[in-house]
């Protein structure tokens, strides 16, 4: 393969990012409705689900937050009208969350549908191209894709073959998900476990206790200290002076992972030879730099 599939997934996210420049479609939804980040975010999951469901479902789409944050902006959905409750522990989307998210996406692929970025010959040859590895991914069975199912079970029926595009390119790039998800899994880990060593991970220096809780906000803190304690069981994170890092083996251990995840990440773009590759890159780039 003529790119890693580091550098495939960054093409892709960086194309899928052009092509998101929705105008504000969902800024004015969030802005008309005072949704904070982690509520829209719950909002547009529930159309994975086709009934209600709890805060804890949530986690498959989302490992890396805790149900405690989960329940409570469920709660606030609910006093904003956008979702119900049903019984102790379980919503759903109300009839205008449901109807608001609705004409939101709606409008949102309207103006996808318009992109103007590739000539003709280019937007079928980056179809054909782009479906061929998405099929392949949903066909493969070496890696759980829980979030790429749920995204394509949301697929909407369109004659727009930008939409058609885009959707498989966001297909594409939330495997990446599931890809990493799997890695973790594999080497026993938990979100919360692999939350606080991805932060140490990517921080080029060591960091206070108080740094790294604001670096795993998205975890209360009992995933914290649970989290923080079984990477010290483990001999991964070293502590001196009040601050963290991650040891020699945690290092060792979040690499390997990371190398489990481009291997995973990697297997359906094996459909596609290298000049394919190369092509579909190329396509991708364009895009990227390109307003649409």
């Amino acid at each position: 393969m003529t790119f890693l599939p580091a550098e495939i997934y960054e093409r892709i996210s960086r194309a899928v990012s052009r092509l998101q420049d929705d105008g504000d479609v969902f800024r004015r939804f969030i802005d008309k409705n005072k949704l904070e980040r982690l509520e829209f975010w719950l909002l547009t999951r529930f159309r994975y689900f086709p009934g209600s469901i709890t805060a804890k479902d949530f986690a498959t789409f989302g490992p890396y937050t805790s149900t405690s944050k989960y329940r409570a902006a469920l709660s606030t959905l609910v006093d904003k009208q956008l979702a119900e409750s049903v019984g102790d522990t379980r919503y759903r989307l109300s009839d205008a969350g449901r109807k608001g998210a609705e004409e939101t996406y709606q409008k949102y692929y309207a103006r996808v549908a318009r992109t103007n970025t590739l000539n003709d010959e280019e937007t079928t040859r980056l179809h054909d191209l782009v479906d061929r590895v998405y099929v392949q991914a949903l066909r493969q069975v070496d890696v759980p894709i829980p979030i790429l199912s749920a995204v394509h079970s949301t697929m909407p029926e369109t004659d727009s073959v930008w939409v058609q595009i885009e959707r498989r390119a966001v297909g594409l790039q939330v495997l990446r998900d599931d890809a990493h998800i799997a890695a973790w899994r594999e080497a026993e880990f938990t979100g919360p476990r692999i939350e606080v060593s991805t932060a140490l991970y990517h921080s080029e220096n060591s960091l206070s206790h108080e740094e790294l809780r604001e670096a795993t906000s998205r975890l209360d803190d009992d995933d914290f200290l649970g989290a923080l304690s079984a990477l010290h069981s483990g001999g991964e994170v070293s502590q001196y002076d009040e601050r963290y890092k991650l040891s020699k083996t945690g290092h060792d251990v979040r690499q390997s992972i990371e190398d489990a995840t481009n291997k995973n990440y990697g297997g359906p773009f094996e459909v596609l030879d290298n000049g394919q590759i190369d092509q579909l890159m190329m396509l991708m780039d364009k895009i990227a730099a390109n307003a649409g």
